[in-house]
């Protein structure tokens, strides 16, 4: 069985969850020195960012398993 879709699933998860942790603002907010626009622009990226991986994992696994 091929691992390859499981992991795409899974790190999309991981990166669309990310911005939601407390270290990764308060990382963001140091980095862009509070700018509140950027960090959502940045936090929005991550999260299309995951979405792509996620739908990519389930089309992997779609062509697995049809």
């Amino acid at each position: 069985m091929q691992i390859l879709p499981f992991f795409l699933l899974a790190a999309g998860v991981l990166v669309m969850l990310q911005p939601r942790t407390k270290r990764w603002k308060a990382r963001m907010n140091a980095h862009l020195q509070g700018n509140e626009q950027r960090i959502k622009q940045r936090a929005n990226t991550f999260f299309l960012l995951g979405l792509a991986f996620v739908l990519a994992g389930f089309a992997y696994l779609f062509r697995l398993v049809g």
